[in-house]
């Protein structure tokens, strides 16, 4: 009875984690090509998430309660070069996340060049002067949200930082 009782428990929870995961995103399946509400793959509609005031590199906006993982994250500059190379975490559904680069990239003069949804992922390219930067949403796992990978480099050539002359011009 006892053992009845309890594989009844494990088949009820089974069944209840099976219906939430198959139903956590059906909202927020990616629109058709042409349907109206949404900008490029990232379909309209959820939440608006609001920038960090002070987010680790200045120009690029990250979504309040999103926190950096140290641990997986660098970035440097070098004369007129940089490399990003962040990994944010928080709680936000992907497609919030995606329309909140959609709307915040360009406030810090970052042109969309390229969106699409690819196996699941939010993948949205942008550039500004001589820079590439690629943003790549990815849910978290099970109850966990999402995470946001911004990579960050420099095209073309780069100038080496300037030295003073000896003559003191």
């Amino acid at each position: 009875m006892k053992m009845m009782r309890c594989a009844a428990v494990v088949v009820g929870l089974t069944v209840v984690v099976s219906a939430l995961s198959g139903c956590v995103n059906a909202q927020y399946a990616p629109a058709p090509a042409g349907a109206s509400g949404g900008e490029g793959s990232i379909p309209a509609g959820g939440p608006e998430l609001v920038a960090m005031t002070h987010p680790p590199i200045p120009d690029l906006p990250v979504p309040t309660g999103f926190r950096l993982d140290e641990s997986r994250s660098r970035n440097f500059r070098g004369g007129s070069a940089r490399y990003v190379d962040h990994l944010y975490k928080g709680s936000s559904d992907k497609f919030a996340v995606g329309r909140f680069y959609m709307r915040q990239m360009p406030i810090q003069r970052w042109t969309l060049t390229a969106d699409r949804f690819v196996q699941g992922d939010v993948i949205m390219d942008f550039q500004k002067e001589s820079e590439n930067c690629q943003i790549m949403v990815v849910d978290g796992g099970p109850f966990r949200g999402s995470e946001i990978r911004v990579m960050l480099w420099t095209s073309g050539r780069m100038d080496p930082v300037a030295k003073p002359r000896p003559d003191g011009r």
